[in-house]
């Protein structure tokens, strides 16, 4: 029987082992797949990404050389390159709180310390439209989140709606053309004041069950080159920050990948236009 037992214990132990190694190397793939196809959703462009590996010793998970494609019939075959992306979960690495929209379940936040990239590599050029790609592709995440997620776009969204149904707005429009000041009604009922707050809750978090706050997005290593009329002009950057993603709530796992390309293509939008590098490209174009 002892034997008997030792076998079976034997066995049990490889068997957890084994499944270890399963969920672990199952659990990469997922990560990947999540970036590519995020990447994918949201810019509409190829995604490559060659591998991912969390640690569950660190509690870092790290993404190696993720690059995403250019437009086609620009000159550049790819929009962003990156050669590391490291994940820090924060100490307390998850909590839970009840889904407002999906009755008797709970949400997992998923608290993200700090999102790194390593070196990252930006080509702007200009599209046959007048906009530079960075331009075409930031309007195309912005409308994807705004139609996936109108509650906390509202302004985007509301445009939107505005130009799939233009005989709706001329109606709203025409409803709000007494311009006769109104004294807005003031709530004092608490049960009311609760029902509307819990709705409000239930429209902004929706139905997802996991959500992701991510405290810190920082850049180590920028480079932007841009290509204007067969010049090139390239600059560096150190330290990027691109600020905070997800409030105390966090966001929907789905929208993160949306969320982080809208900041970051935000910030190379805003590096091309500033000053120093207009005045740098205006001394190429006199060359």
């Amino acid at each position: 029987m002892n034997k008997l037992a030792l076998l079976a214990f034997a066995i049990l132990l490889f068997l957890s082992t084994m499944l270890w190694y399963l969920a672990n190397g199952s659990l990469n793939e997922y990560l990947k797949s999540q970036v590519l196809l995020q990447s994918h959703y949201y810019s509409g462009q190829k995604a490559q990404l060659l591998s991912a590996d969390f640690s569950n010793n660190t509690g870092i998970t790290h993404f190696t050389d993720l690059s995403i494609a250019n437009i086609e019939g620009l000159t550049q075959p790819q929009l962003i390159k990156v050669d590391n992306i490291s994940v820090h979960l924060a100490e307390l690495a998850t909590s839970q709180f009840d889904a407002p929209s999906i009755a008797k379940k709970t949400t997992t936040l998923v608290h993200v310390k700090q999102l790194r990239f390593n070196k990252l590599h930006a080509w702007s050029e200009v599209t046959q439209t007048g906009q530079t790609n960075l331009e075409v592709l930031y309007k195309k995440v912005e409308i994807q989140l705004a139609t996936d997620y109108p509650a906390l776009y509202p302004q985007l969204s509301a445009e939107l709606y505005a130009k799939m149904y233009p005989e709706r707005s001329e109606k709203l429009a025409l409803e709000n053309i007494d311009s006769r000041p109104k004294t807005p009604e003031i709530e004092t009922n608490q049960a009311i004041i609760a029902s509307k707050k819990a709705k409000q809750k239930k429209r902004l978090l929706g139905k997802a069950q996991t959500r992701v706050s991510v405290s810190s997005v920082l850049i180590e290593e920028l480079t932007l080159t841009m290509i204007k009329d067969n010049k090139v002009l390239t600059k560096r950057f150190d330290n990027i920050e691109l600020g905070r993603l997800g409030d105390e709530n966090g966001l929907d796992s789905n929208q993160l990948g949306g969320e982080l390309l809208r900041r970051l293509l935000g910030e190379l939008i805003r590096i091309e236009k500033d000053n120093s590098m207009t005045s740098l490209a205006n001394e190429l174009e006199q060359q």
